[in-house]
């Protein structure tokens, strides 16, 4: 038991300790609303170091973070996933679709919109639309007091081409991941905090200067020289404890195994060894010479005439309340029988 102590407190002290002390490397969150905006996004009033760059937010009336792209202007910022480097953003007004007909141009920015899908607009009079229409979007900023407009996929409009008869057609848009209310999905490649945000770590640059990064903290940042050092030392005593135990086990069976290939223990009683002839697979008794032997059901108290008759010399268990012995020696039952059924005679426990 002492030996695990030691192999936990190593390991505590060797990798949890370092792992938690090199989080506080300082990095540069803050708040904008209920938004957390961090590495590598920053805020235009915090230093150039705090955020990688073209990933500059403003926060509008402290409440809103705005992402201004250079020839499509500016867009509240949803939501950002930081794990899976991606960022919801929607119209100011709410009214997505507006700004795909206005064109989507990403040039100059680190973002790329990825799964686009086309999609056909159609002007229907509310006349004209019914009441179920699976794979429709309801524009309802576009829309009007006499007239709905929809979004269909364009591979799916095949299916409302009855629509397409009674409806205007806007125009066909390739548009990224939306929802009317929630705005587009855009995603960035580089720079690339996967492996760091996974590991729960800190993702900023390597040094004052340049664009390298690292992982401040987490479990992906590099393990420390010292946790090496521990990782090796627990695992070198677990090992050994391991080693240890398998040699006394082994050791114990070729004592037993030893024994009974020197002596044959003499037993008294019914039991009868059968002749064993060429043409027998098995080596040991067959079930009615095993059944010979005579049996001891152990009482509650588990006492036995020797004390030190307290455990099975096959299985290595301790006997247990009501169990069957056979009294050749002081086995389990159900251990001894089947040694004899690999084994001419018992082992010599004398």
């Amino acid at each position: 038991m002492a030996l695990f102590q030691i192999f936990f407190l190593v390991v505590f002290s060797f990798i949890f300790l370092p792992v938690q002390s090199s989080t506080r490397t300082e990095v540069c969150p803050v708040s904008c609303g209920d938004k957390l905006i961090r590495f590598p996004f920053r805020l235009s009033n915090q230093s150039d170091r705090c955020g990688y760059p073209r990933f500059n937010l403003t926060c509008k009336n402290q409440t809103k973070p705005i992402l201004t792209l250079p020839f499509s202007g500016e867009f509240i910022v949803e939501n950002i996933d930081y794990l899976y480097q991606s960022i919801w953003i929607n119209d100011p007004d709410y009214c997505i679709p507006r700004r795909f007909f206005k064109g989507l141009n990403l040039s100059g920015t680190p973002f790329e919109a990825q799964g686009l899908e086309s999609y056909v607009f159609l002007n229907c009079s509310n006349g004209a639309i019914p009441k179920q229409l699976p794979q429709v979007r309801y524009i309802s900023c576009l829309s009007g007091e006499t007239f709905s407009v929809i979004a269909i996929p364009a591979n799916r409009l095949d299916e409302y081409r009855s629509l397409s008869w009674t409806c205007m057609n806007i125009g066909k848009v390739l548009v990224p991941p939306w929802d009317p209310n929630y705005g587009m999905r855009l995603t960035w490649n580089e720079p690339d905090c996967l492996s760091c945000e996974i590991g729960g770590g800190n993702c900023m640059f390597k040094s004052d200067t340049g664009l390298d990064i690292r992982c401040s903290g987490g479990f992906s940042s590099g393990i420390p020289r010292s946790a090496i050092i521990g990782i090796s030392f627990g695992v070198g005593i677990f090992l050994i404890c391991v080693l240890r135990l398998v040699c006394h086990l082994r050791r114990k069976a070729n004592n037993i195994y030893t024994d009974y290939r020197q002596h044959n223990l003499e037993i008294s009683g019914p039991a009868v060894v059968r002749p064993r002839s060429a043409t027998d697979d098995a080596k040991g008794l067959d079930g009615p010479s095993i059944k010979a032997y005579p049996i001891t059901l152990l009482g509650e108290s588990r006492r036995l005439p020797r004390p030190s008759d307290n455990t099975c010399s096959i299985c290595l268990c301790e006997y247990q309340a009501n169990e069957k012995l056979r009294t050749i020696h002081y086995f389990h039952a159900i251990c001894i029988d089947e040694w004899l059924k690999l084994n001419a005679a018992c082992p010599n426990m004398s």
